[in-house]
């Protein structure tokens, strides 16, 4: 058997280094590609509570418009006319009944 000495050593010492190396890059590789996994996952998440929200927001806009036509019917004018003469027994004031104020500075 022949010894090698101090070149032996150092080969092994550059092996060992090098099998270092590649377990660390291996580590980092496992690392990020969980990461990316983790991510792209939270990002189709995000996605898709983004739809939910927009098909809220849809739907509350249909309703709005519902309401605002609902509120222009009630608050026509014709109907609060035949409302007040019919129901509450309104009329308009007669000429006589009308007083005029004039502010004078």
């Amino acid at each position: 058997m022949i010894e090698g000495g101090p070149l032996v050593g150092l080969f092994s010492w550059l092996l060992s280094i090098r099998q270092l190396g590649v377990g660390v890059l291996f580590a980092l590789v496992l690392v990020c590609s969980m990461a990316v996994s983790f991510f792209s996952h939270q990002a189709r998440q995000y996605y898709i509570q983004l739809q939910s929200i927009d098909t809220q927001r849809d739907n509350l806009d249909s309703e709005y418009e519902k309401l605002l036509l609902e509120q222009g019917a009630w608050a026509d004018f014709s109907r609060v006319d035949r409302v007040s003469r019919t129901k509450l027994g309104m009329h308009p004031p007669m000429a006589e009944n009308m007083v005029i104020m004039v502010l004078e500075k």
